[in-house]
């Protein structure tokens, strides 16, 4: 009796390692269960692995939790410790200077490529300044003493170089300014008077004073573009004017002089146009006066971009909080909401910084402000969800490469973007796409009443920066979640093993579980 219960408790303890197998019906039902359960566990791992758990480690403990239950803990015997040149670190200096010269080759290479961006958009610049069209109006007899004058100094090796002059025809001034305001040209030199060589000879046989009369004008916007026009358009008018001026004292005047007679000689040196000549007329017709305005114009964009990367550092632990009561999808839809809403906010105290140094946002509408305010937040939202995915998709992969994206990213923006493109190689023609170039040329509109033939082209393409971000953020979440469970899952087994090898080549220190 005794040796019949012996066995039969030998069959109910060994019968309690036989898994249940169930019904067929019961089989299916697993199956399809289980199917869903990976795709549930798929969503579960968004609100698990979310950057600040990744970062702070919290989503390792849990992991490590989970692993707990399934497997046994053994406890690593700790390294003795050592000086850096002692024989037993022999291999930890080999692996120490193996990955040394790997991250110093890396950081290198990371110079060499992404700041030669920079200096590559200034490369061979000054070759290229015929791109900068400049309109010349002449006389339509290009016979006259002042037109042939003008083409002259235009040609002279001095000022051929320094843009691309284009010479048209008499056309109004008001027609001139309207092509200058429109930005169909960087400038223009240009007659006054369908018949101003005439009026200047009439003056030398007449005897009377031209010096006041603007024979010759020219007219440029330096609000178009702060650094193009001071550094390059505006240097290449006022070299024209100049050798204008010396071509019209030393081969015009003596020519118009020699065929005076003594009495209309005479009369001429009672007047000043002997001793002075008609100069150039320059008129900037939208001067930037305001220092002030460099700051959101330039500096300030930069800032922008570093802004929206602040709100994504300091709503870490925020999300990873709210990730632990939020199901899947309504974190998704969490994260995207207030992605926007921070950019709303942040860009509505950056218009108000713009305020309270008395910038004038009324140049172009009436609500300058809100104007300012709107394109802010374009511009920061678009970086802003930029970043964000690239930190997400980086923070799964190698964290640092967050910080070489940012630079690339703050570099990439400004290359071309703060002086003409047209000076830059072809290959930066990139730099229309750029949210921070669109912006630029958005705010100058707002600040400087610049021309707006194309704000619908920069609205549009912000606003598909958003609209793209948007779309992404939803896989990047995933793409970071699935990344950083696989590490964690990686980095447990490969502890795991160290344990068992520990286990087998020391027996006697078996980890106890506790």
């Amino acid at each position: 009796m005794s040796s019949q219960n012996h066995a039969n408790g030998t069959v109910e303890s060994s019968s309690n390692l036989i898994p249940y197998a169930g019904s067929e019906s019961e089989f299916e039902y697993q199956s399809g269960h289980s199917r869903g359960s990976r795709a549930s566990d798929l969503l579960r791992r968004v609100t698990q692995y979310t950057e600040y758990s990744v970062a702070s480690g919290e989503a390792g403990r849990e992991e490590e939790a989970e692993e707990e239950a399934r497997r046994k803990q053994h406890l690593a015997s700790q390294p003795t410790r050592h000086g850096f040149w002692s024989r037993h670190n022999g291999a930890m200096r080999k692996m120490f200077f193996k990955q040394w010269v790997t991250v110093i080759l890396v950081l290198c290479a990371y110079v060499l490529a992404v700041f030669s961006i920079y200096r590559g958009s200034m490369y061979k610049r000054l070759d290229r300044l015929t791109n900068l069209k400049v309109l010349v109006v002449v006389e339509d007899d290009r016979t006259g003493i002042l037109t042939s004058t003008l083409l002259q100094s235009l040609e002279s090796p001095a000022v051929a170089h320094l843009a691309g002059w284009t010479v048209n025809n008499y056309i109004p001034e008001d027609e001139v300014i309207d092509l200058i305001s429109k930005e169909k040209y960087w400038g223009s030199i240009y007659v006054s008077a369908p018949n101003v060589s005439t009026q200047l000879v009439s003056a030398f046989q007449k005897g009377q004073n031209v010096s006041d009369v603007a024979l010759v004008r020219c007219y440029y916007e330096t609000a178009r573009d702060l650094m193009g026009v001071s550094l390059y358009a505006k240097p290449a008018l006022l070299q024209a004017g100049a050798v204008f001026d010396t071509f019209l004292q030393e081969e015009v005047y003596p020519g118009l002089i020699a065929g005076l007679s003594a009495g209309q000689f005479a009369a001429l040196r009672n007047t000043s146009t002997l001793t002075n000549p008609p100069d150039i007329l320059f008129t900037d017709g939208n001067p930037v006066t305001n220092p002030v305005l460099l700051a959101p114009l330039q500096v300030g964009l930069i800032y922008m971009i570093i802004l929206s990367l602040f709100q994504i550092l300091w709503f870490l632990k925020i999300n990873g909080d709210m990730a632990k009561f939020l199901r899947p999808i309504n974190y998704i839809a969490y994260r995207m909401t207030m992605s926007q809403v921070n950019c709303l906010v942040i860009s509505l105290a950056y218009a108000c910084l713009n305020r309270a140094f008395q910038i004038d946002m009324n140049r172009k509408w009436k609500g300058g402000f809100g104007v300012m305010w709107m394109v802010s937040f374009l511009v920061m939202s678009a970086c802003g969800g930029a970043n964000e995915n690239i930190f997400l998709v980086t923070g799964a992969i190698l964290p640092p490469l967050g910080g070489f994206w940012i630079l690339f990213f703050v570099i990439l923006n400004i290359s071309a973007t703060f002086s003409p493109i047209e000076l830059c190689p072809a290959v930066f023609r990139f730099t229309y796409a750029l949210p921070i170039k669109n912006g630029y040329e958005l705010m100058k509109m707002i600040l400087l009443g610049t021309y707006s033939g194309h704000i619908g082209r920069y609205f549009g393409v912000l606003v598909a920066w958003v609209v793209l971000n948007n779309l992404l953020m939803p896989f990047c979440l995933l793409f970071f979640a699935n990344m950083s469970k696989k590490k964690i899952v990686t980095e447990l087994a490969k502890e795991k093993a160290e344990d068992q090898d520990d286990e087998r080549s020391e027996p006697g220190k078996t980890a106890r579980t506790p």
